[in-house]
């Protein structure tokens, strides 16, 4: 199984009205969205934040390219907290056709789906209602012997870089790690928000951050295969790509390009594997 993964997107419908700034915008988001979705996975999911504003308008322009792609593509998208700048989650879902959360079961994997965005413009960081959780802790732990692939937007305080920051996480209050921790197998949780690479490995648990498209152009590749899970980060190199992310990220609202996004040396791929005799334990 693979997955193609996409982080915090910022797909902005406002930007500086110029003329260079607008063929910038465009070319840019037309040239990495097609490459995303024209690569071949199993399912294209993304991590929030895929607007920038949570417009109608913005939501409509990728949705409309998704489906250009029509059942080649699975999308999934989870919400970000600038997917809820405009409109509350419930027009958002409406508009778009998406659950708030979800879970995939598959032979080799079991994927959870979690809505962490808040409705407000003011607290950025992450929060998840109390029918949410129960419902999570319902199914965390059936498949102990298949990989466990979590996707939210935010990251869980104290795992990857900067969500010890205000307003950079899910809410402490959350108690998710320990529902997660009631996993016994092998588990992935990815995550976006904090626009900066990062992999922080738990025990048993590894913990994924993507930085944002517009300061590093890239997604992620996970493959699943025999109980082994690769992670990949699938930089575009192209130089128009690169010249025209540099006018775009520094002419819209409401997005600062992040100086470190790159991270450190272990940011980029992580590879671990089920352990059949013991039941989860990576190597």
């Amino acid at each position: 199984m693979k997955i193609a993964m996409i982080g915090d997107l910022h797909y902005p419908s406002m930007v500086i009205n110029r003329p260079e700034v607008v063929k910038a915008r465009d070319a840019f988001f037309e040239h990495v969205l097609s490459a995303f979705l024209e690569t071949e996975a199993d399912y294209h999911i993304s991590i929030g934040d895929l607007t920038n504003t949570g417009e109608l308008a913005e939501f409509d322009y990728i949705f409309k390219k998704v489906e250009s792609y029509g059942s080649r593509v699975r999308f999934i998208h989870i919400l970000g907290n600038h997917d809820t700048y405009t409109h509350d989650k419930a027009d958002v879902l409406a508009a778009t056709g998406r659950k708030p959360y979800d879970l995939i079961e598959t032979e080799q994997a079991t994927l959870v789906m979690l809505d962490t965005a808040r409705e407000t413009v003011t607290d950025w960081s992450g929060f998840m209602e109390e029918e949410q959780l129960t419902w999570l802790e319902a199914v965390i732990g059936e498949h102990p012997d298949k990989p466990l692939l979590v996707f939210a937007h935010h990251p869980i305080y104290g795992t990857t870089a900067r969500s010890e920051e205000a307003m950079m996480s899910l809410h402490e209050a959350v108690e998710l790690r320990q529902i997660l921790n009631k996993h016994a197998g092998l588990g992935f949780y990815f995550n976006g928000h904090n626009h900066v690479n990062s992999i922080v490995r738990e025990q048993n648990w590894y913990f994924v951050q993507t930085a944002a498209m517009l300061d590093i152009p890239a997604f992620r590749l996970i493959t699943v295969e025999n109980g082994q899970v690769s992670v990949e980060l699938i930089k575009f190199e192209d130089e128009n790509v690169k010249e025209s992310v540099q006018i775009v990220s520094r002419h819209m609202p409401y997005f600062e390009p992040f100086p470190s996004s790159e991270g450190d040396e272990f940011s980029s791929s992580v590879s671990a594997r089920v352990e059949p005799s013991i039941g989860g334990d990576p190597g």
